[in-house]
């Protein structure tokens, strides 16, 4: 039940980051509004971090696994850092040889906290989560 749910989860935000960054790009969001990146930003950190736990410990149907607090913030701020960095290397790639833009290390500063402030909210959010699962399972 939890796991169909947290799958179900996951697919919303990511359908949500879709549907955002579609009409972002067609309305200009990301240049009129200069907050619109750090939702999408942290957005994403989310979704990477769920979807790095969503591997680790609903994928399995063993569900015995007691995730511990320290791993689980590590994992996430791992696998976020990894994604974000790549984009951020991506965006630059752009800039640099397709856009011929000097590229803005502030917004990469930025964009790289965000994903980590979404990592973080992942680990709360999954922590929730795995929470209410055990609970349910010792009924």
């Amino acid at each position: 039940m939890i796991r169909k749910f947290y799958t179900i989860f996951l697919l919303v935000i990511i359908a949500t980051i879709g549907v955002l960054n579609f009409y972002a790009y067609r309305y200009h969001w990301y240049w009129e509004y200069w907050w619109f990146d750090i939702i999408m930003h942290t957005l994403g950190g989310i979704w990477v971090g769920l979807t790095a736990f969503w591997l680790r410990y609903f994928r399995k149907s063993d569900y015995s696994i007691i995730p511990d607090k320290t791993f689980v913030f590590l994992l996430s701020l791992a696998s976020v850092s990894v994604i974000g960095v790549g984009w951020e290397l991506f965006e630059f790639s752009i800039d640099k040889f397709i856009t011929f833009k000097i590229h803005d290390a502030v917004n990469t500063a930025s964009d790289l906290f965000f994903d980590g402030v979404g990592s973080i909210l992942a680990v709360f959010l999954f922590l929730a989560v795995y929470n209410v699962k055990r609970k349910i399972e010792k009924k």
